[in-house]
C-alpha cells in the first residue's frame, strides 16, 4: 500500500458521474487558476518595483496555491474520459484562460530574468572594484614600482544590509 508523503498529491481521485460534477470540477480549477494569476502578477509587480523583501513574502502562499492548482489538474486529467463525454462549458474556458495565465507567468519570468543579470552585474562589479588597484601601475626610474606593497592594494568590501 502506497502512503502519500507530505508533498505528494493525493491519491483519491473525484469521479464525475454527470455534467453538473464536471462543470463544477471546471469552476473549481478555475477558480484556483485565478487565485494562482492573480498572486503571481502581484509578485510580478513587486519584483518590478523592486520590493523584494514584498514579493519574497509571497513565496509560501504561492506554493500553497501552486500545488493546489496541480492537483486539482491532476483530477481533470484523471476525469479526461467523463469530460469529453460531458463537454462541460467550463473546459472551454480554462482552455481560453490558460493563454492569460502564461502571458503572466511570462511577464513574470521576464522580470526574474531582469533582476538576475542586475544582480549578477552588480556582483561582478563589486568584485572587479575590490579587485583593482587603487593606483594606475607604474615604474620608477629604477624598474620598480614606488610603494608597491600588498596592504595599499587591497581595500575592504563593505556591504549594507539596510532596506
Amino acid at each position: 500500500m502506497t502512503h502519500p508523503t507530505k508533498n505528494s498529491v493525493p491519491l483519491t481521485r473525484p469521479v464525475i458521474n454527470s455534467e453538473s460534477d464536471a462543470e463544477a470540477l471546471c469552476k473549481l480549477v478555475e477558480e484556483r487558476l485565478d487565485a494562482v494569476e492573480t498572486l503571481i502578477r502581484e509578485e510580478t509587480d513587486r519584483l518590478a518595483e523592486a520590493r523584494l523583501r514584498d514579493a519574497f513574502a509571497l513565496f509560501e502562499k504561492k506554493s500553497q496555491l501552486t500545488e493546489t492548482y496541480h492537483r486539482d489538474v491532476l483530477k481533470l486529467k484523471d476525469n479526461a474520459v467523463a469530460l469529453a463525454r460531458f463537454k462541460p462549458q467550463g473546459l472551454d474556458r480554462l482552455k481560453a484562460r490558460q493563454s492569460r495565465f502564461e502571458a503572466a507567468l511570462d511577464a513574470n519570468i521576464k522580470v526574474l530574468q531582469t533582476l538576475n543579470k542586475a544582480s549578477e552585474h552588480l556582483i561582478r562589479g563589486l568584485a572587479h572594484d575590490v579587485e583593482a588597484p587603487r593606483a594606475l601601475d607604474v615604474y620608477n626610474r629604477n624598474g620598480k614600482m614606488p610603494g608597491q606593497n600588498a596592504l595599499t592594494r587591497v581595500q575592504p568590501l563593505i556591504i549594507s544590509r539596510k532596506s
